[in-house]
Formats: structure tokens, sequence, C-alpha cells
């Protein structure tokens, strides 16, 4: 990042280089948005939980006690090793504010979750990327990158946008090769994989886990994200960002989520599976090579196809996501899996269309 200011002559200056502004912009309920990953639509009878709930729930600051209180027992951990954030992306801006600094790098897959890149450089760190656009863990490649500067490493698993996925021995020869770096293992869509790898890692001092909602327990909007690591770790990551992350009515849906969502879950997940199986062999049947995926997405190279797949999907109100400005990836779409027997068939059915 280049110190820029507003106008070329006044203004403040900022070490942080501006982006164009943008929102997601409402599309009405005819579109199928497919293109943000997110998860299954919960029951109402989460919002009518919600509707019974104290006023108090709304006038009150609240901390998420109760909430990191049910993932230790889940995860058969202390409190003290838990901390509940604003959604994933929140406990990996934290991270980076609290082991990143000038001189000091973070080591990530290349291609993966772009997010790590910006809170890494807000940080004022600095990124050395390892190739893995697919195919397994590249362990030797990261091993060999370690260096003095390095202090953090991040494995994304199963990978965004690939799908890609490392496995527990992976990490632990990653997480003993560099003892003094925090390696983050973000784990946004395990639930849609083969393997949880937090169980086996939790007894790593430098280790953090860190795990969302938003996706598989269908609370996107809700933004509760959370992480898991050592004593020492969670502690920074506190005083690292403000006291009250998460609103009190995010934390009451996620707790009724963990109690109440499991059974949902996991035949979302199944669904899932098999849509991304059905979707992977009908594109490698048209020669376009998906790549396996753990997620609940498939990415796959249309060559020079690939903006006019997007443009006519959008056209026939199916919205995907692509990469037109991002390396080594201008030319692949990524096709979140919806988990529902209508909207797949009508995915298949507009890359049908489009395709012929």
């Amino acid at each position: 990042m280049t110190p820029t200011r507003a106008d070329a002559l006044t203004g403040p200056i900022s070490r942080v280089d501006p982006i164009p502004y943008g929102r997601r912009q409402p599309l009405g309920d005819d579109v199928l948005r497919l293109d943000s990953n997110e998860g299954p639509p919960p029951p109402r009878a989460l919002l009518a939980h919600l509707a019974d709930a104290d006023p108090d729930l709304l006038r009150r600051y609240r901390d998420a006690g109760a909430l990191e209180a049910a993932l230790a027992t889940r995860f058969g951990v202390g409190t003290e090793r838990v901390i509940v954030t604003s959604g994933a992306d929140e406990a990996i801006d934290r991270a980076c504010r609290a082991f990143l600094d000038r001189g000091r790098t973070l080591l990530l897959p290349e291609p993966t979750f772009e997010l790590f890149e910006r809170f890494a450089a807000l940080a004022g760190g600095t990124t050395q990327p390892v190739s893995w656009p697919a195919g397994p863990f590249p362990g030797d490649a990261f091993l060999e990158r370690l260096d003095a500067r390095t202090a953090m490493i991040a494995v994304v698993s199963p990978n965004n946008p690939t799908g890609a996925v490392a496995g527990a021995a992976d990490v632990r020869r990653l997480a003993s090769a560099a003892p003094d770096a925090l390696l983050l293992l973000d784990h946004a869509y395990v639930e849609y994989g083969d393997h949880d790898l937090t169980p086996a890692l939790l007894d790593l001092p430098n280790v953090l886990v860190v795990r969302t909602f938003s996706k598989a327990w269908g609370l996107a909007g809700c933004r509760v994200g959370y992480a898991i690591g050592s004593p020492y770790v969670v502690s920074v990551l506190r005083a690292a960002g403000g006291p009250y992350p998460v609103g009190s009515p995010s934390i009451a849906l996620a707790l009724y989520q963990l109690e109440h969502g499991e059974p949902a879950l996991r035949a979302h997940v199944l669904r899932v599976r098999e849509e991304r199986a059905t979707l992977a062999a009908w594109l490698a049947a048209r020669g376009l090579a998906p790549l396996a995926s753990q997620a609940n997405f498939v990415l796959a190279n249309f060559g020079t196809r690939a903006a006019l797949v997007y443009d006519g999907l959008a056209s026939l109100g199916v919205l995907v996501r692509d990469f037109p400005l991002r390396a080594g990836l201008e030319t692949a779409l990524r096709f979140t899996l919806p988990g529902d027997p209508a909207q797949f068939q009508r995915l298949c059915s507009a890359l049908e269309t489009v395709l012929s």
C-alpha cells in the first residue's frame, strides 16, 4: 500500500489504497443468487424464537459469554479458548492486527480467500503466496518459504475458491516447523468436507481454528464467527478488537441453531454433497474440468467462454461468481450449490441453455 489522498492537492493522506465503493444490489426474488456461498434458509421457528425474546435483548450491551460457553462445551475446551467475532472475517482481521507488523510476513495459499491480503496490508505486514491451484496441500512449498519474518501462516481448508483441502498431518507439520508463528486454519466450509481437523489440532499452542455460522448453519446475515485457540492467542485477539462485536439478536439466534439446528444442517450438507457430485460430473462431461471440491461450491474454468457464460446465466436470473481481475482465475466461474432440488435444477437448466 502506498500513501494516497482524496485530492491531488489537499485532503487527508492514508496508507490504505482506496477501492471502488460498492454494495450488494437487491435483485428481486426471481434471481437465484449462487455467488456468495451462503447456506440454507433457516427455519421460521428461528424468527419466532426471536419475537418472544425479552426486549432487553435489544437495549443492553451483551457479551458473547453464553455462546462461547456453548461452543467450548461442543469442542471440549475451556471457555478461555473461544472467542466469538463478527463473522469469521473479523477473527482473521484481529489475528492479522495482533500478529503482523512492518517487516513481518503472512504465508498463504494462492488463490485463496482474498480478504487475507487486505487484512495483512492494513496491519502493515506483507504476504508471501504459495501456489495451490488444486490437488494436495503443498506442504513442502510452504516449508521452503518459512523464514525469520514469518509471523502468520494461513491454511484455508476447504479452500476458497477452489474447494481443495489440507490434512491434519499437513497442518501439524507446518505448525511444528514454525513454532513462533501463528498458524490460522480457516475452517469456514468444514461442515461440507470429509474431515473436521479441529479436534486433531487443539493441543497445538500456535494454531487458531476459525469457523463460522455463515455457511452450513444458514446465518450469514447474523455475522457470527468464532475462533478456538490457546488461552494466550484468544486473549490477544480479545485485546485486538472491541468488547461487543456481535449483536445480541445474532447471539441468541446462533445459540438457538446450536441447540435445535443440527438435524437440518446434516440434511443440508448431504443434499449439497449430492449436488456437488452431480454438477462436477455434468461439467466434466462437457469438457470443463471442474476442480475437486469439499466445500459448498464448484469452480470450473470456462476459458474464452467465461464472460459469455456468466452474462448468459445472469440474463436467465442465475448469478454466479466470476473473477475477472484475479490473476489465474480470469476465466473461472464458481457455483454455489443451493442445497435445494428446484434451485439446483434451475441452475443446471440455465447452464444447459447457455452452453448449447
